[in-house]
């Protein structure tokens, strides 16, 4: 199993080293059909990781371990990761509009966006497990949580623009943004006083958004399975496709209608999922594979991208 670790940890090294060169080699923001080719290896990579782990966990027949099938395990933690990934991608697209950062930064700023976004699951991940192993009441904690906030997203609407504007309004109270153009400049000195940048700002709030996003992604995986390789590889390398997921994303926000219900309905199934065990009947008479829930993920999130390309042009 160690070895499964350290190839993870090898993959990403790898990945990250591409992903901080892409930027550098193209002028401005790809066009669409480029970032869906950059976004593809990360994608397939993540498949062919988790025919990897099929390989090793099947001889050891440990199915308390992975919830099941270890392949329907991991493809439905990566995919429900990589549907939430692509929630926190579409507030970016909103963030950087809003600070009108130029399209040539970007990529950069996506680039931290990994970068961070790593860092904050695989310490949360880490948190959620100690915490699991010693109070298990908190995983029906989590499937509470998780009704709540599928709930919440039915009402989120086009807030965002609001938010990020709040935000900035109170940082720059802080620390102020600088009001002449710094390119790719952190901090400036502007008329004999010390600024930071849009760009560093758009940084900041990125970070601020990976953490805050990760509080709802954790809890959907340990709806899925307790594995820590699995729940860790799924979330990482829904993480490394993330930052090509904004270019995809980005000239097709628009007509993304049903979307983020999509997403509603997926985490209210997890967490009435998690809380099943709660329920005053035999908790083996009712029992939801994970076989069903990669099905149930993958249908509600192709009607969801379906009805938003039926019903396009809707203005939030």
């Amino acid at each position: 199993m160690i070895s499964a670790w350290l190839i993870l940890l090898i993959l990403v090294t790898i990945v990250l080293v591409i992903n901080g060169m892409i930027p550098q080699s193209i002028a401005g923001s790809p066009s669409l059909r480029r970032a869906v080719g950059l976004c593809l290896p990360p994608i397939m990579l993540a498949f062919v990781y988790g025919l990897y782990l099929h390989y090793i966990y099947m001889p050891s027949s440990t199915p308390s371990s992975t919830a099941g099938h270890p392949l329907s395990t991991f493809n439905t933690g990566y995919l429900l990761e990589l549907s939430l990934s692509a929630d926190n991608v579409m507030l970016f697209v909103v963030l950087l509009r809003v600070l009108k950062i130029p399209a040539a930064d970007h990529g950069v700023v996506m680039l931290w966006a990994v970068l961070l976004a790593l860092a904050a699951r695989v310490a949360l991940i880490l948190t959620g497990l100690v915490l699991l192993a010693r109070f298990h009441i908190l995983f029906y904690v989590m499937g509470v949580f998780l009704l709540l906030l599928g709930i919440l997203m039915f009402f989120r609407h086009s807030g965002e623009r609001r938010a990020v504007a709040r935000f900035m309004d109170l940082f720059s109270h802080w620390m102020p943004v600088s009001p002449a153009p710094s390119g790719r400049q952190r901090l400036i000195t502007f008329k004999g006083r010390r600024y930071i940048s849009p760009l560093l700002l758009a940084i900041v709030l990125v970070g601020v958004v990976d953490v805050l996003f990760a509080f709802d992604s954790i809890p959907a995986v340990f709806g899925i399975t307790t594995d820590p390789l699995i729940i860790t590889s799924s979330n990482v390398f829904a993480v490394l496709a993330m930052n090509r997921l904004y270019f995809i994303i980005t000239p097709l926000l628009d007509r993304w209608r049903f979307f983020e219900t999509g997403l509603a309905f997926i985490l209210l199934f997890i967490g009435s999922k998690m809380l099943l065990p709660l329920l005053p009947i035999s908790k083996t008479a009712i029992h939801i594979s994970t076989t069903a829930s990669l099905w149930i993920i993958l249908i509600i999130l192709l009607l969801a991208v379906g009805a938003s390309l039926i019903l396009p042009n809707y203005k939030q």
